[in-house]
């Protein structure tokens, strides 16, 4: 691949992980805020259900859209050229556990949707 590529593929992916984050925090605090102050509107099951398949919906989404982003840069990981991979930056990308961001990616977010879903249904 050439390096230019590379890079490009990379700054994309990059792109790509920031563009989801802002909207699923944003999400995520907008529910908890309708969960505390929406009052009555929560007594309603249909309101809830469609709050709760929200949740789930858009925190799978969430998760498999930077789950993708995280494995995108695992394997950009393995096609640096060798410049780029003999550089300081380049061996700490190389060093940078990939597995267990995407482990702990997942957490993170499975963890939000139960704490949205017990709080909606509490």
């Amino acid at each position: 691949m050439q390096q230019g590529t590379w890079v490009q593929l990379v700054h994309s992916r990059g792109t790509d992980a920031h563009a989801v984050i802002l909207p699923y925090v944003a999400s995520v605090l907008a529910i908890f805020a309708f969960i505390i102050w929406g009052g009555d509107a929560l007594d309603a099951g249909a309101v809830q259900l469609a709050i709760a398949a929200w949740i789930v919906l858009g925190s799978l989404w969430t998760m498999l859209w930077f789950d993708g982003v995280i494995a995108d840069l695992a394997a950009a990981m393995k096609d640096m050229e060798p410049d780029v991979a003999g550089s300081h930056i380049g061996q700490n990308f190389a060093k940078a556990p990939f597995p267990l961001f995407r482990g702990f990616n997942a957490l993170v977010i499975v963890a939000m949707a139960v704490l949205q879903l017990v709080a909606l249904y509490s």
